[in-house]
């Protein structure tokens, strides 16, 4: 007896709680909110002890009288077919959530939280237990959950009192009236002084430090840092770095590896260094920049300097010239004048030479009175002809003396594996790096990989080593290489063996609160051309504070000697053989095509 009548109290209570929702003055909300902002879709979230006839009630209501669409989760979804409401095409704009809720300690939280993922903008109504406590601090417990899980557009019912909050410049909720118009903040457009913290190192050259000698004090520069800082600024809020008093010399680089964890574990909002990668635990801004990451390679394949006389022209155009030869021969042949007493050979022959002449730009070895008209349109053709070739050719070579030639450089993987090339990369970015590379180079590449941390690989390029080469993205690369632009001869170049086109971007909190203001005004620089500008800037900033410097290896004068001249005098020696094989062949008349006639 004892037992049922306990029983019966469990039942009784039970259904006294159950009953613990306004829902009366939920109803009065939606029906003023659909005369302000029509909506189309309702995900309900049902916590502890709902009273399934009143939610019944409100679904039918919602259904007949809004005219809207309802989806309710419960505790008895399984987190395998929890999926973002963004997959039913519900936006923030066609869809009010509500969420009956229990208290901060909710599972639920962990349901809502799954579902609206990239939907913390969408209106979000949180009805609480009537029995519930009204307190102060009751109340600011859940303002502190909805402001953990980044939901900024919310109404909060308890009893019949209606909450809303702000998390600017600190999180703070105050009572509304539900005649106030808007009963949903709009995005917020002023910070009001709000907080941003952050660590600041050195990244160049996106963020690094410099020592004002003015005012004898650290500032921090770079084009990532300026965007940030203009963003905070745009909006009225302010950047206070963590790492004030920390020793950053020109060789340290930043450990993003670390700082997305600290973004990951919520110690962390968002980081002011750009990154190309981030967890799924984590998200990214809008890009600053997209550009490809490739190799950084050290010039190699000097040619030897008697080959300059050959590289002028490429090999197609020698044999294109070659051509030409034959071809202007059989032209001069075919219009030129019989000789007296000579044999079709020696016209053959004098046609020859003179077709070599005209290539050259030279005198010809014959004379010719009295030409046609035909004569002298060829000729004049032909001396053009000369002159353009002769003249390419000298240009070329004498820009070839001023510098130094470089063969066959490392563009592609395969090119990498060949010469054996050592690649400096960071021991968190190994994996990225070979996900990018063929299969079957996967186990080659990899033995020439040397992993280091960061400050290791900056201070390595920072000092020119060439014994390796850097997986760098082009913006970096455009900074590094402003150091060479004097340069006699480059030192590194920027290869063609790439690994994709990241996307810059500042690392955060999966729907942070910043992420939507921050996208936007990313697009606003970039259409203003400042990122360009900043870079250019930047540079002289860094140079300045001694983290990059103008490279001058002049070489100096370097004469012309005889082992220049080796292809020259190689061409010399074959037409002195020739010319003593035809002179043999005229003086003891030793002409082949009469032994064959």
């Amino acid at each position: 007896m004892c037992k049922v009548l306990t029983l019966l109290v469990v039942i009784l209570l039970l259904a006294l709680t159950n009953a613990a929702y306004n829902v009366t003055l939920l109803k009065s909300v939606l029906s003023l909110i659909s005369t302000r902002e029509p909506w189309i879709n309702t995900p309900i979230f049902v916590g502890h002890n709902t009273q399934g006839g009143d939610l019944n009630d409100l679904i039918i209501w919602l259904h007949q009288t809004m005219g809207v669409t309802s989806l309710t989760m419960n505790l008895f979804l399984q987190p395998e077919h929890i999926r973002p409401l963004g997959h039913f095409k519900i936006t923030r704009y066609n869809g009010i959530a509500l969420f009956f809720c229990h208290d901060k300690h909710d599972i639920m939280w962990l349901t809502l939280d799954r579902n609206l993922r990239k939907l913390r903008r969408i209106r979000l109504i949180i009805i609480l237990r009537n029995q519930r406590s009204g307190s102060q601090g009751a109340i600011k417990s859940i303002f502190n959950a909805l402001w953990q899980y980044q939901f900024l557009n919310v109404l909060v019912l308890q009893r019949d009192q209606l909450y809303s909050y702000t998390p600017y410049p600190a999180m703070r909720f105050f009572k509304l009236d539900i005649h106030t118009e808007p009963l949903f903040p709009h995005a917020a457009r002023n910070f009001h002084g709000y907080v941003v913290s952050t660590p600041a190192e050195n990244d160049i050259p996106r963020v690094f430090h410099v020592h004002d000698p003015l005012t004898k004090s650290r500032k921090v520069l770079g084009y990532a840092y300026r965007t940030f800082v203009e963003y905070l600024d745009h909006y009225n809020a302010s950047l206070r770095l963590t790492n004030p008093d920390e020793n950053l010399d020109p060789t340290t680089s930043v450990n993003m590896n670390h700082i997305v964890q600290l973004i990951i574990d919520g110690q962390l909002e968002i980081s002011l260094h750009p990154y190309v990668f981030t967890p799924p635990t984590a998200t990214k801004s809008y890009p600053l920049l997209i550009y490809p990451n490739c190799l950084i390679v050290p010039m190699r394949n000097e040619i030897p300097r008697h080959m300059y006389l050959l590289r002028p022209f490429q090999l197609y155009s020698w044999y294109i010239l070659l051509f030409a030869v034959f071809y202007i021969t059989g032209i001069l042949y075919c219009i030129s004048p019989k000789l007296n007493k000579s044999s079709w050979p020696q016209r053959l022959g004098l046609n020859f030479l003179d077709a070599i002449s005209k290539i050259l730009f030279i005198s010809p070895p014959i004379t010719i009175y009295r030409p046609t008209w035909r004569h002298l349109i060829i000729f004049l053709q032909l001396s053009v002809l000369g002159f353009m070739s002769t003249s390419w050719y000298n240009i070329e070579l004498d820009s070839f003396f001023t510098t130094i030639v470089v063969g066959e450089q490392v563009n592609s993987m395969d090119q990498l594996v060949h010469q054996q090339q050592r690649v400096l990369v960071k021991e968190y970015e190994i994996n990225t790096f070979l996900r990018h590379v063929e299969p079957r180079l996967v186990e080659k590449v990899s033995r020439l990989l040397v992993p280091v941390n960061a400050s290791e690989q900056v201070s390595a390029l920072l000092s020119f080593n060439r014994s390796f080469a850097y997986p760098f993205t082009e913006e970096r690369w455009q900074f590094f290489a402003m150091q060479q632009q004097y340069a006699f001869k480059p030192i590194f170049r920027f290869s063609s063996a790439c690994l994709g086109s990241p996307h810059i971007g500042y690392p955060m909190r999966v729907d942070s609160h910043l992420e939507t203001s921050l996208n936007h005004f990313i697009l606003k620089i970039q259409d203003t051309g400042l990122l360009n500008h900043w870079v250019v800037s930047d540079f002289n900033d860094a140079m300045r504070a001694g983290y990059v410097r103008f490279v001058d290896n002049v070489l100096g004068y370097q004469s012309i000697d005889v082992d220049t001249l080796r292809l020259g005098w190689c061409v010399l020696g074959i037409g002195w053989i020739l010319s003593a094989l035809v002179f043999s062949c005229e003086y003891w008349h030793l002409y082949p095509w009469r032994f064959i006639a």
